[in-house]
């Protein structure tokens, strides 16, 4: 009983060392999750692993089986290390269903709450690193603004190299405005994870702005429809003289929002007239990227080229239609996870990974689960853009926290 216990704690605290560490995708998570399933496995009995086979199912069953037939499509992949090596990453969809399978009890809870706070101490300390590179890097800029005042032009300016030098860890800004969203929609769903109400709002503002500030167009984009979201329904159950001060708020942050992002949204606007053109542009990358992929996509529409052929054959597509500025990139990605499966895996691999969403989405739905749902729906969108379950950095935290929420559907608030 006493061992049973300690145990218990010491499973506590390492899973709340990963859930810590996620936002930051450092080297450690790995050893983490070996440390935690060997826990799980002193800890599992049988009657609990039948119950998690009922409760899980719906939520892992298309990655293992993903996992599977990409592992077999290495067979016809002329890269076998390529493709060794993207199994590897990819370790964590069988990994993940098992941690959950047996695991009885999880204190989901505590672990979104876990998860917010270390998002929202990472943006304490990128401000704080902020403000040394701007008295550090910028100092000539400080000193002109004392002596010649604040203008537009300096919002601007701080705005531009705040974004640009706001997180000073390994990872894609995308990957981190993921997690803040992540964490402020638990917030959102979960009030007590923060029960002061003032240190709440505190919070999530903080996650809003530094949102708007990485400007990572499409979490922008899911913040803004997450943020409307939200005030229909705080205008909906509220009364008058609250809803003023609602859509004061709303327009407040959406205004800040337009000031900080519009220069990169105007950029995209105006990539959209020179698509065709073959120059650089996130937005004409990205079809020049699809077009390459649906070219192979139509060469090998059933089996694919096998997973590890995927970025050789991306290059060789690159070269034929003289995309110069990507092959200069060196990036042979297709930048969106449903191509890329389809490319590696075919058909059978795209209609798996597709799977995924549509059993989640289902059993969430069934379930009334809003928050599982919104959170499969953001992974959903960000995977057209991103190759999203193919990193670490969205695996890791995408299928830890689907388990999480799948275990605490009858727990969820409904906003």
């Amino acid at each position: 009983m006493v061992k049973d216990k300690y145990l218990e704690k010491v499973t506590f605290w390492v899973t709340g060392i990963f859930v810590f560490l996620l936002p930051l995708d450092v080297k450690i998570l790995v050893p983490l999750i070996g440390l935690m399933i060997l826990m799980a496995i002193f800890r599992a009995k049988r009657s609990g692993i039948t119950n998690n086979i009922q409760t899980f199912k719906s939520s892992f069953i298309f990655f293992i089986l993903l996992f599977l037939w990409q592992l077999i499509t290495i067979a016809w992949s002329t890269d076998t290390s390529n493709g060794l090596k993207a199994i590897e990453h990819r370790l964590f969809y069988l990994a993940a269903p098992l941690l959950f399978l047996l695991v009885k009890k999880w204190p989901s809870f505590q672990m979104m709450r876990i998860f917010v706070i270390s998002n929202f101490l990472i943006c304490l300390y990128c401000f704080a690193h902020l403000a040394h590179f701007f008295i550090t890097e910028k100092f000539y800029f400080i000193d002109r603004t004392i002596n010649e005042g604040i203008t537009l032009e300096t919002f601007h300016y701080i705005a531009y190299h705040g974004g640009a030098n706001f997180v000073v860890f390994d990872v894609h800004r995308l990957y981190f405005s993921f997690s803040l969203l992540s964490a402020f929609l638990f917030l959102y769903f979960n009030k007590d994870i923060l029960k002061n109400r003032v240190f709440r709002y505190i919070v999530a503002f903080t996650f809003i702005f530094v949102i708007f500030l990485l400007v990572s167009k499409i979490a922008i984009m899911l913040l803004v429809a997450l943020l409307c979201y939200i005030t229909y329904q705080k205008l909906r159950k509220s009364k008058a003289k609250k809803r003023m001060i609602i859509m004061s708020v709303f327009i407040l942050i959406m205004s800040l929002g337009f000031y900080l992002a519009k220069t990169r949204f105007r950029q995209s606007i105006e990539q959209m007239g020179a698509i065709n053109e073959k120059k650089e542009g996130s937005l004409i990358e990205r079809f020049q990227y699809t077009k390459c992929s649906l070219e192979l996509i139509g060469e090998a529409p059933v089996f694919g080229y096998g997973i590890g052929d995927i970025n050789t054959k991306m290059k060789e597509k690159l070269i034929k239609n003289d995309f110069t500025f990507l092959l200069h990139k060196g990036v042979y990605d297709p930048h969106n996870e449903f191509l890329k499966t389809y490319i590696g895996s075919g058909v059978i691999g795209f209609f798996l990974f597709f799977g995924i969403f549509i059993s989640i989405f289902r059993r969430a739905y069934y379930n009334q689960n809003i928050l599982l749902m919104i959170y499969t729906g953001i992974v959903f969108i960000v995977c057209m853009i991103e190759p999203f379950l193919s990193r670490q950095a969205g695996i890791l935290p995408v299928l830890f926290f689907i388990g999480l929420l799948t275990y605490n559907e009858k727990n969820t608030l409904l906003a």
